[in-house]
């Protein structure tokens, strides 16, 4: 039996592009237990966790850049929604959602 072609599945999909209460974030730190430090681009640095429909679909490493939802009654808190790949972060950077480098600066 061929496995599927996934190139096509995700150029087809739409990016998910940030929307109110949600921002762009860089994994800074794994702390273990599906919580996360991840650093945003409004300059702060806020815990995360992964949800259960996330946690076994999609693996984060730390660089990585993800979209994350704030909480709205912890403001230091959030969860995390999607993660971008490189490709997806290419298309971000070329519709002038995010800059290079703020991605470069949040990742060095």
């Amino acid at each position: 039996m061929p496995k599927k072609d996934r190139t096509q599945e995700t150029s087809s999909k739409d990016i998910p592009k940030p929307s109110e209460g949600e921002t762009i974030c860089v994994v800074k730190k794994m702390l273990g237990g599906d919580h996360l430090i991840v650093l945003c681009v409004d300059g702060k640095e806020r815990l995360a966790r992964i949800p259960g429909k996330i946690r076994k679909k999609m693996w984060m490493r730390e660089g990585d850049v993800v979209l994350v939802g704030i909480w709205d009654f912890q403001p230091d808190r959030c969860d995390i929604l999607y993660r971008y790949g490189n490709d997806e972060i290419k298309k971000l950077i070329n519709e002038n959602i995010i800059s290079k480098e703020i991605i470069e600066q949040l990742r060095g």
